[in-house]
């Protein structure tokens, strides 16, 4: 992993040094990653998830001994900290963790015939196998902490195993079942597929990129090889489909290629790009294509293809396999699976874990959690995400950034937009269907729109600045005062008359914070130091608004609208998330160091990372409580904390009693607003940051509603509780010394 100053890149994106594989990127460099050196929702003081489901499918295999069993691997190269090994007792229907999570994954084959029950799988660690198909796993001692992105075994002795190693290092061989390996002539490139001859086992075949031609062979049992592909990069083979070894499909830069006469002769039959294997389920052929947008299909042993795309929005294809309930096919964002040619494909990834997930939204008057992914889709639950299900057919492109609202602290009605890898979508029944909104071709970042006309609408792309419409997505119009910067994030300071001053921050290259005030034609900017500013939050407490900054340098406060901007001390390094919406909480997502906390307006700040120590946080999310937060993390879904020193308990009886601080922080005396109490009389009591009573006195709408801390009285956060009829209401204030 390294911090991305890579702007432009090919269509399909860019080439990892060390695993040769094509990063997807939706045309640009993917946005938040940076070097870094269990069920059950909701959690109680600690940070707990079950889903959304996916991964970055590198891998599928389905069991010699039994067809019910299939292994995922999934992982990204440039992702240490998040990938694994999944496992099928079902054909692909559901899914569980192994011993493997969260290893990053490169491949995955069978021991074969010799050794149905075992699994290899290569990883970034090392080699690993399984003997009891795939429950539990050791290293194999010659591997044992070698990077290994190809894994396959002889189909006539078990000992005999081909890996391919990282970096451009080409392959090495064992025939002592993984004691040694040594050179065997191939000693550059990059190995994507193998494969071997059922009725000659000697004969084995290696797809590779980075070399002359795309496919392999060796007659010795892997001692030697020769090319025999078409020319360019290999990303799969496919040997004797029907049990014949003349039939080879190798999958290469151009295609799916296929002969019938070991190799002598190739027909392109499948033309686009693809990065997985084609799969025969014992009648009929399958052959993923990317550019395709689905899967050519085959009844014909290959003298004839058609192309299914029923029920695929994600293609961007790199693992399949045949199994028990039919084929299953993996790509960047999951696995689908279909019964048979012709027949529509369905998502199938529940319980693969591994999901990239950017943004979250939650809102409290149908309780409907949602939560967008990398390649995933949006995901909804409706129990505070302890069971997940896909919105199908959702937005039509499944990379999804940002979700606005985020709550409904301003905006309880039913419109949604998203920010996706092709444009903006727009749903007007609360997330249930979308429509796009503009901007296609174009990956957007961040979205927002004004509570009062959702019609009103800001979007950040992702190299071009943040673009308005007033009418609801139909028309899109550049902001102007920007420099060249990637990735913006978007917040609303609203004021009390309705008008609104719009924030901007940018992930890489801005040199600090935008505002406009004239509905996004045109921006300000203020210096923050640093490069990465990823993203923004706004407090609009009209009496004491405050904002707040993620950048490489910790978290940055503003106490004036955003004309100036001090560091918040106690917070340093890379955060990719801020959220300070609400009271006097602050909450900061950092780069693999799970959430800090800071209970008095980013001045004090305390990790709030139990269960995710070592995780890197995208988004952060307020639940249906004052005490509940949820969090999106790369490679690991989102979870979810109830902590009672979050927030304040809820009003009981009646529900208009509310107490709210004038200004916030104090550093005397302070009056509060108080709605629900009008000709009766409340006790109003404080309490210390530890708990302790150390004001009660009766008030009145005659006296007033007012706190005067003694002179010693230390600095820190105070419960304010006002009672009155048996109903109850809290706030805190922040006393600053």
């Amino acid at each position: 992993m390294f911090l991305f100053s890579l702007v432009v890149c090919v269509l399909t994106g860019f080439t990892s040094v060390e695993t040769g594989a094509v990063i997807s990127g939706d045309g640009i460099a993917m946005q938040g990653y940076s070097s870094i050196d269990s069920p059950g929702a909701p959690g109680v003081e600690e940070w707990t998830g079950t889903g959304p489901w996916g991964g970055n499918v590198k891998a599928l295999v389905t069991a010699f001994s039994d067809d019910s069993i299939v292994l995922v691997g999934c992982g990204f190269s440039m992702t240490p900290d998040a990938g694994g090994v999944f496992r099928s007792t079902d054909g692909g229907v559901s899914w569980s963790e192994t011993e493997l999570f969260p290893i990053p994954v490169n491949d995955i084959c069978s021991g074969g015939p010799q050794a149905p029950n075992t699994f290899y799988a290569g990883t970034r660690t090392g080699l690993y196998i399984s003997e009891d198909l795939g429950v539990t796993w050791t290293t194999v001692s010659g591997m044992s902490s070698s990077y290994v992105i190809g894994i396959g075994a002889s189909s006539g002795d078990s000992d005999i195993l081909i890996a391919g190693l990282s970096s451009n290092s080409g392959i090495r061989r064992t025939d002592d079942g993984g004691a040694s390996f040594s050179e065997v002539g191939l000693s550059s490139g990059f190995m994507k597929g193998f494969g071997c001859d059922p009725d000659h086992s000697d004969t084995m075949y290696v797809a590779m990129s980075g070399m002359d031609y795309s496919l392999y062979r060796s007659t010795d049992a892997g001692l030697s090889w020769s090319p025999i592909g078409p020319a360019g990069s290999g990303w799969g083979v496919l040997v004797a489909p029907f049990g014949n070894g003349e039939t080879i499909l190798v999958t290469t830069s151009d295609g799916f290629y296929m002969t019938e006469n070991y190799g002598a002769d190739w027909a392109l039959v499948a033309a686009g790009s693809s990065y997985a294997p084609a799969v025969c389920d014992g009648t009929n052929l399958y052959a993923p294509v990317i550019s395709a947008g689905g899967v050519y299909e085959s009844t014909d042993q290959g003298e004839t293809w058609s192309l299914n795309a029923q029920g695929i929005v994600g293609s961007y294809w790199q693992a399949g396999a045949a199994c028990s309930t039919g084929y299953i096919a993996g790509h960047y964002g999951g696995v689908y699976r279909t019964p048979g040619t012709g027949e529509e494909y369905t998502v199938s990834q529940n319980g693969i874990g591994n999901g990239y997930f950017h943004a979250t939204s939650y809102t409290e008057g149908n309780n409907t959690l949602l939560a967008g992914g990398e390649h995933h889709g949006l995901w909804k639950s409706t129990d505070l995400g302890a069971s997940w299900n896909i919105v199908f057919p959702g937005p039509g492109n499944w990379s999804i950034y940002d979700i606005a609202p985020q709550s409904n602290l301003y905006y309880s009605g039913d419109v949604r937009y998203a920010a996706t890898g092709d444009g903006v979508y727009r749903s007007d029944d609360a997330g249930d269907t979308w429509a796009p909104a503009g901007l296609s071709g174009t990956q957007i970042s961040s979205v927002a729109f004004d509570p009062a006309d959702p019609d009103i609408a800001w979007a950040g792309t992702a190299t071009a600045g943040v673009h308005y419409t007033t009418n609801g997505g139909g028309t899109w119009t550049a902001g102007t005062g920007f420099p060249f910067a990637l990735y913006p994030s978007i917040d609303l300071f609203i004021h009390e008359n309705g008008d609104i001053r719009i924030f901007v921050a940018f992930q890489q290259s801005g040199a600090g914070v935008y505002y406009s005030d004239d509905g996004g034609v045109s921006y300000t900017g203020v210096a923050i130091s640093g490069s990465y500013h990823p993203d923004i939050s706004v407090n609009d407490n009209a009496l004491s608004p405050s904002a707040y900054v993620a950048t490489d340098s910790g978290i940055w406060r503003s106490s004036d609208l955003g004309e100036s901007w001090t560091p918040c001390e106690g917070s340093s390094g890379l955060m990719w998330e801020v959220l300070g919406t609400q009271d006097v909480d602050v909450f900061a997502g950092g780069n693999g160091n799970g959430i800090y906390w800071s209970p008095d307006c980013g001045y004090g700040w305390e990790p709030l990372n139990t269960g995710i120590e070592d995780k890197v946080v995208w988004d952060i999310t307020y639940g249906g409580a004052p005490n509940q937060i949820f969090a999106s993390l790369r490679g690991f879904g989102v979870v979810e904390l109830t902590d009672d020193q979050l927030g304040i308990e809820e009003a009981v009886g009646n529900s208009l009693l509310t107490i709210q601080p004038l200004t916030n922080p104090v550093t005397s005396s302070v009056n509060f607003r108080v709605t629900g109490m009008e000709n009766s009389t409340g006790e109003l009591s404080v309490y210390s940051p530890v708990g302790r009573v150390i004001c009660r006195q009766l008030i009145n709408c005659d006296t007033g509603f007012h706190w005067q801390p003694n002179e010693d009285t230390p600095a820190g956060v105070y419960l304010v509780r006002l009672t009155s009829d048996e109903s109850t209401a809290s706030s805190k204030v922040v006393l600053l010394r």
